[in-house]
């Protein structure tokens, strides 16, 4: 997914949180609605940033899965 996709997905959902119930954030503050895109940023940035890690450790998984299953076969080849 890329990080525009994200930030897509995380300006609906704090768009959806101001609209149901931190529209008294907005009145305290007392901006516009553009008071969604900060929020919104940073939850795209830590939500992509999760995203690639995750990816990452997924490869890794496998690779560490890989060596594991040729160390047991050449255990075996061994005896």
């Amino acid at each position: 997914m890329g990080f525009f996709a994200v930030l897509a997905a995380s300006l609906f959902a704090v768009f959806i949180f101001i609209v149901f119930g931190g529209y008294s954030l907005l009145l305290w503050c007392q901006q516009s609605l553009w008071m969604v895109v900060p929020p919104a940023l940073v939850l795209a940035v830590l939500v992509w940033t999760f995203l690639k890690m995750d990816d990452k450790i997924t490869a890794l998984q496998k690779r560490v899965d890989e060596l594991e299953a040729a160390q047991k076969s050449t255990e075996k080849l061994e005896k």
